[in-house]
């Protein structure tokens, strides 16, 4: 926590406790940033873009973009979250035997596979069939370390099981909102004990 205070004052812009979910692409493509955690829109948006998105010399910044980096590795492991997604069929739907045929139909090799290859490596493959798909050949460069990037994604809630507590207490954003406290000025104990107590309200109470 004490780390993570201190590198946000001295290397991150402190105007992004203000930003939405666009404001790290739109200040990486203004050059206000050289770095920030990202998947591939960034690098798409810049390339669908050549004649807007350039670098201080005027050239296409799409050509001085790199995703050559997975996430680093620390004490223990190396660990990424890419957001898991599932389709459900409510119990009470009036129609689950047409949306059942439905996501059967969706997920078959020919149909998942063009909505797959046309995302050209903003989805991350969550199996290795997926990983062996010719597309990944076919990209450019810096869009294939989105290959693998899936193996080292943990599910929520991890080292224990997923659950609907774990996911409880990440879309309450509780350890999001622990590291923002801290550097607004918070204590670095003081914001741990916050989110031990919001953690417990969820998995104790």
């Amino acid at each position: 926590m004490k780390f993570l205070t201190a590198f946000w004052k001295d290397a991150c812009d402190e105007g992004g406790l203000a930003w939405d979910d666009t404001n790290n692409n739109r200040a990486f493509h203004a050059g206000e940033i050289s770095a920030t955690l990202n998947g591939a829109s960034i690098y798409i948006v810049a390339k669908r873009q050549k004649d807007k998105i350039k670098d201080e010399k005027g050239e296409p910044l799409v050509q001085d973009i790199e995703h050559a980096a997975l996430m680093p590795k620390g004490p223990a492991g190396q660990f990424a979250l890419y957001v898991p997604f599932q389709h459900s069929i409510m119990k009470y739907s009036p129609n689950q035997k047409l949306a059942k045929d439905f996501l059967k139909w969706l997920h078959a090799d020919a149909n998942y596979g063009k909505w797959f290859e046309v995302n050209e490596g903003y989805s991350v493959g969550s199996t290795k069939k997926w990983e062996d798909n010719p597309m990944w050949g076919k990209i450019d460069k810096p869009l294939q370390v989105f290959r693998q990037a899936a193996r080292a994604s943990l599910m929520l809630g991890h080292p224990g099981p997923a659950s609907a507590k774990a996911t409880e207490a990440y879309t309450k954003y509780i350890i999001v909102d622990m590291f923002a406290k801290g550097v607004q000025g918070m204590k670095a104990e003081d914001a741990v004990k916050w989110a031990e107590s919001e953690l417990k309200k969820i998995y104790e109470g």
